[in-house]
C-alpha cells in the first residue's frame, strides 16, 4: 500500500510502525502495540508515577538558564590569556587573510572552511584578537548545552539537564571550547544529527530532515571526522531496518513505502554517499591508478588524484551521485529534493568562500576524505592504541565510569550472550597480544614498523565486532541500544584511526556523556523519593563519602606497625561493615535495586566534584602548560608575553607596524608568529641554520633557534644586547609509551607503583621533566627595552 505525500511538511508512513524488540515493526505486531503505549517505556525503565519526579517548567528554564550563564562565563573567562597554540595560530592567520581581503582557499590539511568563515566573521564584528580567535568554539561550546533538548523526550527531562551539566564542565569539553579548533563546531552537529534522527524517527515530520540535511553538510564542511559520524548512526540504522532493506533487494517493498528510521538513513545516505566517492583510494593500487596521493608525493597534493586517477575520480564521483539522486527520486522526490537542495547550497556556498573559489566544492568533495586516508599510516602523533583510555580515564571519568557500569547492569541482566560475545573479545585480545602470532616486522611510509599478521587482522576484527555487537544482545531500550553502540562504535574508531590527539577526546567522550545522562535519568525515575526520604536515605549522602574515605585510607596510606595497625585496620574494617549494614537495612526498605541507585547518585556527585576540579586546574592553570596531557606540543607563555612585549616596543620606538624583526625558520618557528605579527609590514623569516644567514643590519628584533643560536650570534650586527633565553614549546613526558600487558597488570597488583598514577591524578605530579625546545630573542641598543613579564 502506498499513501502519496502531497504536503511537504507531513511524510506519512504507508504503514504504523513501533520500535518493538529493538527493532523497528510495521502491520499487526504495530498496531498492537499502539495498544499498549506504555510498552517502549516499560522497556526503557519509565516507572510510575509514585517514581522519579518532574521538575516544573519554570525552575527547568531556569536551571537552564543558570546553566547557560556559568558555562559561558567559564568559556570567555580569560579567553585571549593562554598562548597561541601552533594550529591556533594557522586558524587564526588564515581566517585574518580571509578577514582583510586576502583570501583563504580549502585546504585539506586544516579541514573545511566553516571554522575559517566562522573565525573571520568574528574579527569583522569585534576585531582581530586572541579573544576574537577564540569566540565562535567559546559560543558553541556554550550552545552546546542547550542540544540535548532536541533528545528530551528520549532520554528524559532530567537527562537532557545531566547532560547540559556534563557538557557544560567536561573538562575536555571546555578546554577545547576555548581552543581554535574544529572539534567543539563537531560536537555541536553530531549530536544535532543524533537529536534530528530520533525525533524524525518519532515524529516523522519533514522539518526533521531539512534540518538534517543541514547539519549534515555543516558537519562536511567542517571537519572529516563527520565520516565517522554518518557511519555510525547509518551503521545503527541498518541493524534496524535490514529486512525492508532485504525486501527492497528482493523488490518485495518500495523505497516509498520505508518506515521512518528506514527513511532516514536513505537521507544521510544519498547525502553523504557523493562525498565518500574518495573512499574509492583504498583500492588505488588494484587499479593501478593515483586517486588521492600519499603524503609527500613530490609536485602533488596530498590526498588528490594525479594523471589518469582524475577522469577516474571524476567518474566514480558522478556515479555515486547519479546513484543518490536515483535513490532520492525513488524515494520521496519532493523531499528529497528539497533536503538535497538544501545540503547542496550549504557545502557549495561554504567551500567556494561563497562564490570567490569555485575549485573549493571540488577539493572539499574529494580531497578532504582523500587527505584524511593518505594521512592514516602517517598516524600523527604516533600515539599508542591506549591513548584514549589513559587520556579519558585522566578527565572524563565520570562519564565513561557510568557508562561502563551501565553496561555491566544491563549484561548482568541480559543472560549469556553479551558474555559471550566478550569472551570472544577477550579472546581476540589475547591473540593480539601474542605479537609472535598478530605481528611481523613491515615497512610503512619507508620507515620500519611491526604490522598485523593475518592472524592478527583477524583478531582485531572479532575484538571490535564483538564490541560493537554487545549493545544489540542487551535487554534495554532502544535508545540504551543505540547510545551504546554509539560509545562503543565511536571508540573503536577514533582508536583505530591512524591520528590520535587530545582534542579528537571532544568526540570520543560525547556519546559517553549522552550515555550516562541517560543511565541517571532512569536510575532517578526508577526511585521512589518520598519513600527513600522517609526511610532515611538522605543519610547516604555522609555514609557514601565515609565509605569511600576510608577505602582509600586502607588502600593508599600506612596503618602503621603492630598493635597500631591492627587497632587502625578493625576500626575502618568495622565502620565499613556497619555502612554496608545500614545499606542492606535501606535496601529492604526502598529496594536493593534503588538503594544501590541512590548510592550510585551520592557517587556520582562526588566525581563531578573531581571531575570540576579536574576541569578547573586544566583550564584557568595548566592552560598552556603541559602538566596536563590535553596540553599538546604547547606554545609557550614566555611567547605570548614577548608578543606584547613587542607591541609595547613598537611603540616606544614609534616604528608602530613598520618595526624590524628577524625570525628564525628552523622547526617550524614561523608559528606562531605569523600570527603573532600579523599586522606588522617589515618582517623578515629566514631559516638561519645556513652559516651564511644574517640578520640585517636594520634589524631591531631577532629571535633565533636555539640550535641556531652560536652560529647566528656572532653575525648579530652592533649594538645588540645579550641575547634572552626563553621557552618556544613544550610538550607532555609521554613516557607512557610502550605499557605492555605485563607492567599494566603488576601495577594494579602493586599499591606502591600506583603512587605515580594516583600522584599524577590528583596532583599533576610528573616523574619526567617537561620536553621543550628554546629560542633566544635580541633586542638592538637603540630599543628602549620593556621589563620582560
Amino acid at each position: 500500500m502506498t499513501i502519496e505525500n502531497t504536503s511537504t511538511e507531513e511524510v506519512q508512513s504507508p504503514e504504523p510502525g513501533r520500535w518493538i524488540d529493538g527493532h523497528w515493526t510495521t502491520g499487526e505486531a504495530a498496531q498492537r502495540a499502539d495498544s499498549h503505549p506504555r510498552s517502549e517505556s516499560r522497556v526503557s525503565g519509565v516507572q510510575e508515577s509514585s517514581k522519579g519526579f518532574t521538575i516544573p517548567g519554570r525552575v527547568e528554564f531556569s536551571i537552564y538558564g543558570g546553566l547557560l550563564l556559568v558555562a559561558l562565563a567559564m568559556r570567555l573567562y580569560d579567553l585571549g590569556g593562554r598562548a597561541v597554540h601552533h594550529d591556533e595560530s594557522l586558524h587564526g592567520y588564515f581566517a585574518y587573510q580571509l578577514f582583510n581581503g586576502a583570501g583563504y582557499d580549502h585546504n585539506p590539511l586544516m579541514h573545511g572552511m566553516f571554522l575559517f568563515h566562522s573565525v573571520a566573521t568574528s574579527f569583522f564584528l569585534v576585531g582581530d584578537s586572541d579573544f576574537s580567535m577564540r569566540l565562535p568554539m567559546a559560543l558553541f561550546g556554550t550552545g552546546l548545552i542547550l542540544v540535548p533538548l532536541i533528545l528530551k523526550p528520549r532520554i528524559g527531562q532530567f537527562g537532557a539537564l545531566a547532560a547540559g551539566g556534563l557538557l557544560a564542565f567536561s573538562p575536555s569539553l571546555i578546554y577545547y571550547s576555548r581552543f581554535a579548533r574544529n572539534d567543539i563546531f563537531m560536537a555541536v552537529f553530531a549530536l544535532a544529527l543524533v537529536g534530528v534522527m530520533w525525533r524524525y524517527v518519532d515524529e516523522r515530520r519533514n522539518r526533521w530532515l531539512y534540518i538534517g540535511a543541514t547539519v549534515i553538510a555543516l558537519g562536511f564542511t567542517t571537519k572529516e571526522t563527520q565520516y565517522i559520524t554518518v557511519a555510525l548512526l547509518g551503521a545503527f540504522l541498518v541493524t534496524q531496518v535490514w529486512r525492508e532493506l532485504r525486501d527492497w533487494i528482493f523488490a518485495r517493498r518500495t523505497l516509498a513505502e520505508f518506515s521512518a528510521p528506514a527513511s532516514f538513513l536513505v537521507l544521510i545516505t544519498t547525502l553523504s554517499l557523493p562525498l565518500m566517492a574518495a573512499g574509492v583510494a583504498i583500492f588505488q593500487g588494484i587499479l593501478g591508478v593515483t586517486l588521492a596521493a600519499e603524503d609527500g608525493t613530490p609536485g602533488i597534493a596530498t590526498g588528490s588524484p594525479n594523471g589518469d586517477g582524475w577522469m577516474v575520480a571524476i567518474g566514480i564521483t558522478s556515479v555515486f551521485l547519479a546513484t543518490s539522486l536515483a535513490i532520492g527520486w525513488y524515494w520521496n522526490r519532493k523531499v528529497f529534493l528539497a533536503a538535497f537542495g538544501i545540503f547542496a547550497l550549504v557545502f557549495i556556498l561554504i567551500f567556494a568562500n561563497f562564490g570567490s573559489n569555485p575549485a573549493g566544492v571540488g577539493s572539499g568533495a574529494w580531497q578532504s576524505l582523500g587527505y584524511w586516508l593518505a594521512q592514516q599510516d602517517v598516524a600523527r602523533g604516533n600515539q599508542p592504541w591506549y591513548y584514549y583510555f589513559m587520556i579519558g580515564s585522566v578527565y572524563e571519568f565520570l562519564p565513561f565510569g557510568v557508562g561502563a557500569l551501565a553496561l555491566l547492569f544491563y549484561g548482568l541482566k541480559s543472560g549469556i550472550r553479551p558474555w559471550i560475545l566478550l569472551v570472544l573479545a577477550l579472546a581476540g585480545m589475547a591473540a593480539l597480544a601474542n605479537t609472535t602470532l598478530s605481528f611481523e616486522p613491515g615497512l610503512v611510509k619507508g620507515a620500519s614498523h611491526d604490522v598485523l599478521t593475518y592472524e592478527g587482522k583477524l583478531s582485531l576484527l572479532v575484538v571490535y565486532g564483538s564490541f560493537a555487537a554487545i549493545p544489540f544482545t542487551l535487554k534495554t531500550s532502544i535508545i540504551n541500544k543505540f547510545l551504546f553502540f554509539w560509545t562503543i562504535g565511536t571508540f573503536i574508531l577514533y582508536t583505530q584511526a591512524g591520528e590520535k590527539m587530545p582534542w579528537l577526546l571532544v568526540n570520543v567522550v560525547l556519546p559517553a556523556i549522552i550515555l550516562a545522562a541517560n543511565t541517571l535519568n532512569d536510575i532517578v525515575m526508577s526511585i521512589d523519593w518520598r519513600k527513600a526520604w522517609r526511610s532515611q536515605a538522605g543519610l547516604a549522602l555522609v555514609g557514601v563519602p565515609v565509605f569511600y574515605l576510608l577505602i582509600w585510607k586502607i588502600t593508599f596510606h600506612d596503618l602503621g606497625e603492630g598493635t597500631e595497625q591492627f587497632a587502625t585496620a578493625w576500626v575502618i574494617l568495622a565502620v565499613i561493615g556497619l555502612l554496608l549494614l545500614a545499606l542492606q537495612v535501606l535496601g529492604s526498605r526502598i529496594g536493593r535495586s534503588q538503594a544501590l541507585g541512590i548510592v550510585g547518585l551520592v557517587s556520582v556527585v562526588l566525581l563531578f566534584g573531581l571531575t570540576f576540579r579536574a576541569g578547573w586546574i586544566a583550564n584557568y592553570q595548566n592552560g598552556d602548560i603541559p602538566r596536563e596531557m590535553m596540553v599538546y606540543t604547547q606554545t609557550s607563555p614566555d611567547l605570548h608575553a614577548l608578543a606584547k612585549e613587542i607591541e609595547q616596543t613598537a611603540q616606544l620606538t614609534g616604528d608602530r607596524s613598520e618595526i624590524k624583526i628577524a625570525i628564525d625558520l628552523r622547526d617550524a618557528y614561523s608559528w606562531p608568529w605569523t600570527w603573532y605579527l600579523r599586522r606588522y609590514t617589515e618582517v623578515s623569516f629566514a631559516d638561519h641554520t645556513e652559516d651564511e644567514i644574517k640578520v640585517g643590519e636594520d634589524r631591531v628584533i631577532a629571535v633565533i633557534n636555539e640550535h641556531n643560536n652560536d652560529k647566528t650570534v656572532p653575525n648579530l650586527p652592533d649594538g645588540f644586547s645579550d641575547g634572552r633565553r626563553l621557552v618556544h614549546r613544550w610538550w607532555f613526558p609521554e613516557n607512557y609509551r610502550g605499557l605492555t600487558a605485563k607492567t599494566f597488570f603488576s601495577t594494579l597488583i602493586d599499591r606502591n607503583l600506583w603512587a605515580g598514577s594516583v600522584d599524577y591524578f590528583l596532583y599533576r605530579k610528573l616523574n619526567n621533566p617537561i620536553g621543550s625546545i628554546d629560542s633566544y630573542v635580541y633586542f638592538g641598543d637603540e630599543v628602549p627595552l620593556v621589563p620582560a613579564k
